[in-house]
């Protein structure tokens, strides 16, 4: 159905329209054909994963933690150090455990330097993986002062 416009000299004209009905109908059949070819294309296509040899992780190793308080301080296996002492012991200390995981939780309020610094030690000992975080919370769980 189109509208008339009238013109100043009294003649009516039709303004243009345009039909989306077959627009619509086109782009439902493209949408079907699109579907029904993207499910025959992932059925079709051969898969071969390789098989896994060994034992599943379990996950309940926990990573040793190793903590950076507000202060400097390093916490590692009970002791507590500075930074330049915890640089040259925790080599020695870490020596033998290289496949472990170990956890640096560092105060927030560090300097990045620091944090970098004892990463480099750890890393030094020839530790593969090192998980780091950030919080307020000292070696007991609880906040440091």
């Amino acid at each position: 159905m189109s509208m008339g416009v009238s013109k100043p000299g009294g003649k009516k004209t039709q303004t243009p329209e345009i039909n989306v009905t077959p627009l619509v109908d086109v782009m439902l059949v493209l949408l079907v054909i699109f579907m029904i070819t993207i499910q025959a294309a992932r059925e079709s296509i051969p898969l071969e994963l390789p098989e896994a040899h060994g034992i599943a992780d379990d996950g309940s190793k926990t990573p040793v933690e190793i903590h950076l308080d507000s202060e400097g301080r390093v916490h590692a296996n009970g002791r507590v150090m500075e930074l330049a002492e915890a640089e040259e012991e925790l080599p020695r200390m870490l020596k033998g455990n290289e496949k472990q995981t170990y956890a640096l939780n560092a105060h927030r309020k560090l300097p990045y330097e620091k944090v970098i610094k004892l990463i480099s030690a750890i890393r030094g000992a020839g530790i593969e993986t090192v998980l780091v975080t950030v919080d307020g919370a000292g070696p007991s769980g609880g906040p440091v002062r």
